[in-house]
């Protein structure tokens, strides 16, 4: 289990309920400053989340120095999150 503030865990929870509803759901698990991944199948998702969502983000939200610049620093934080959630789970991914 991956432990981060609240504040991170809302922008989490935020983009993955915007992005993919099944990476929310694994998120939206734990407490308010937890998130975990409880099979090898849960990690592929998040991994998968991680590489393509600073990506949708800009893609929708592409005033990366001025409106926009609070989600898109999410969507980078949320790359870094994904990261020590799946060091930290144990599961070894193949994306193969």
């Amino acid at each position: 289990m991956s432990d981060f503030t609240e504040a991170q865990k809302k922008a989490f929870l935020s983009l993955s309920k915007r992005y993919d509803s099944q990476v929310f759901e694994i998120a939206s698990k734990g407490g308010d400053t937890q998130i975990e991944v409880s099979s090898k199948e849960e990690a592929r998702l998040l991994d998968k989340f991680a590489s393509n969502i600073c990506d949708w983000v800009f893609k929708d939200f592409s005033d990366i120095d001025g409106d926009d610049e609070d989600i898109n620093a999410d969507a980078e934080m949320v790359t870094y999150m994904v990261s020590d959630i799946l060091s930290e789970s144990g599961f070894d991914i193949d994306m193969k």
